[in-house]
């Protein structure tokens, strides 16, 4: 393997990918069982964000999706509050995050906003996720406390080959000086 990244750029890489690590997914999971796919992110006040990737094979909108991973994972959970117009989710959690509310707290945004992925962007969804019918591939995320948009997800590939990028220079240079 040839790499040409300085081991300035290369540090760099592992710097962000660090911070990444830690103020990002914390888990990830892969439950269900069919030929299509959709991932749902959900991202906690305290920087945490676990990702599920669910497969399916039976129609589903965004709501069904939640619940299927949710009851998918030993130590997951869902609260909601089921009306004639739909459901409207108030506490989600993984492992030992937990976050609840209800929205009255009023300005303080205690509840949870759902976004889905349009062309690559994060939209806040202005329909309710029972309204939002799964595609092969599509992306929901459910935000805790505030409306900005879901949390990054870094792609692994660009922080590993930094990684071993200058892990082989770091050899070259201690076998240089020994």
């Amino acid at each position: 393997m040839h790499c040409t990244v300085t081991a300035a750029a290369a540090f760099a890489a592992i710097v962000i990918s660090s911070s990444h690590a830690f103020a990002g997914v914390v888990a990830s999971y892969d439950v269900g069982t069919g030929a299509s796919t959709s991932t749902i992110q959900v991202d906690f006040t305290n920087g945490n964000a676990y990702q599920v990737t669910l497969r399916w094979d039976t129609a589903m909108n965004g709501f069904d999706a939640l619940q299927a991973a949710t009851s998918a994972i030993t130590g997951a959970a869902l609260a909601y509050d089921a009306y004639p117009f739909g459901n409207f989710v108030t506490g989600i959690g993984f492992a030992a995050d937990y976050e609840y509310g209800n929205g009255d707290l009023w300005p303080i945004e205690n509840y949870w906003h759902y976004w889905t992925e349009v062309n690559g962007q994060w939209e806040m969804a202005m329909f309710g996720a029972s309204d939002r019918m799964l595609v092969d591939g599509s992306k929901d995320a459910w935000v805790f406390g505030s409306s900005d948009a879901p949390q990054t997800v870094p792609a692994p590939g660009a922080a590993e080959i930094g990684v071993v990028c200058m892990w082989h220079r770091f050899r070259r240079k201690r076998r240089a000086s020994a």
